[in-house]
C-alpha cells in the first residue's frame, strides 16, 4: 500500500514539474509577443498563461494530497518531502529527492522568468513615459476624456487608465 502511495506522490511531483516547464514556454511566448508588439498574439499568450496557472494549481493540489496521504501512511507528523525521503529506503529515496530537486528548480525558473518579464515591462513603461514627456511636455498633468481632449476635473470621482 505504501509503495502505491509513493508512486502516486512521485507521479504528482513529475506532473507538477512538467506544468512549471510548460508555464515557462508560455511565458516565453508572452515575452515574444510583448517585444514584437503583437497585441492579438499577446492576448492569446495571456490566455495560455492563465490556463498554465490553473494547471499548476490543479497538479499542486494533487501533489499536496498525495504527500499528506504518504505522510499519514508513514506516521509522520512533520511536513515536507525530505521527512518522507528519510522514512523510505533506497532507491526510492534517491528518486524522490531527485524529483523534489527538479520540482524546486522548475518553480525557481518560473519565478526568474516572471522577474525578467516584469523588468522588461517596467523598463518599457519608463522609456515610453520619458519619450512621451519629452515629445509633449505641455500634456503632462492633464486629464483626457474618451474623445482625447483635455477634461477639467470637477469634484466627481476620476477613473485613471494606467495601462500605458
Amino acid at each position: 500500500m505504501a509503495h502505491e502511495k509513493l508512486e502516486t506522490l512521485m507521479t504528482a511531483m513529475e506532473r507538477e514539474a512538467e506544468a512549471f516547464d510548460n508555464c515557462i514556454e508560455a511565458q516565453r511566448k508572452f515575452a515574444q509577443a510583448l517585444e514584437s508588439r503583437d497585441w492579438p498574439g499577446l492576448t492569446r499568450a495571456m490566455e495560455a498563461l492563465e490556463e498554465r496557472s490553473r494547471e499548476i494549481s490543479r497538479v499542486e493540489a494533487d501533489r499536496i494530497t498525495a504527500e499528506s496521504f504518504m505522510r499519514l501512511d508513514l506516521g509522520l507528523e512533520r511536513e515536507g518531502i525530505l521527512e518522507i525521503a528519510m522514512a523510505i529506503s533506497e532507491p526510492e529515496r534517491t528518486r524522490l529527492t531527485d524529483l523534489h530537486r527538479r520540482l524546486r528548480i522548475s518553480a525557481m525558473r518560473v519565478r526568474l522568468e516572471n522577474g525578467s518579464l516584469g523588468d522588461y515591462a517596467a523598463a518599457s513603461r519608463s522609456l515610453l513615459g520619458t519619450v512621451l514627456e519629452e515629445l509633449f511636455p505641455e500634456k503632462k498633468g492633464n486629464i483626457y476624456g474618451k474623445s482625447g481632449r483635455v477634461v477639467h476635473p470637477g469634484h466627481d470621482a476620476i477613473l485613471v487608465n494606467t495601462a500605458l
